[in-house]
């Protein structure tokens, strides 16, 4: 009985397994080879098609790009002046607040006619800096309460 054992030959110590990811290629379906074959075939490109792929992919007319810098510049105002002590910089804060709520469309720099230009959905965003405002102001008050406590503590 060299090399057999009980009718069953016996595995080689250097049989080398085909990966699974090769197994079974014959029962492969043909058109899954087909699709996987077309990404490798040579794409025919216009000279302004290739160009495209190297441009920008969010690009923005100038006018955007104003629109855009104005809603940044009310959001920084405010959310970095919601609890500020300086008038100047409360007043900041209250002045971008009311131009968010504002619902006004009849002049082109509105919140709602710079969040539509944009692609934005205005009442989102209204609602989400509503949000974010009353969730730093509990957490502050929060805070000034703590630290109340610690000094009356001490």
């Amino acid at each position: 009985m060299s090399g057999k054992k009980a009718g069953r030959a016996m595995p080689s110590k250097h049989r080398i397994r085909t990966p699974f990811w090769m197994q079974d290629l014959q029962s492969r379906n043909v058109a899954v080879e087909e699709k996987v074959m077309t990404l490798f075939q040579p794409d025919i490109l216009v000279g302004a098609q290739f160009q495209t792929t190297f441009q920008r992919r969010f690009h923005l007319d100038p006018e955007r790009v104003l629109m855009l810098a104005v809603l940044q510049d009310a959001v920084v105002c405010f959310q970095e002046n919601v609890a500020a002590k300086c008038k100047r910089k409360q007043t900041m804060h209250l002045d971008a607040e009311a131009w968010v709520l504002n619902k006004d469309r009849s002049y082109l720099f509105s919140f709602e006619n710079i969040c539509e230009a944009l692609g934005y959905d205005a009442n989102y965003m209204r609602d989400g800096l509503l949000r974010w405002k009353r969730t730093r102001l509990e957490r502050g008050s929060e805070q000034n309460v703590q630290s109340m406590v610690g000094r009356v503590g001490t």
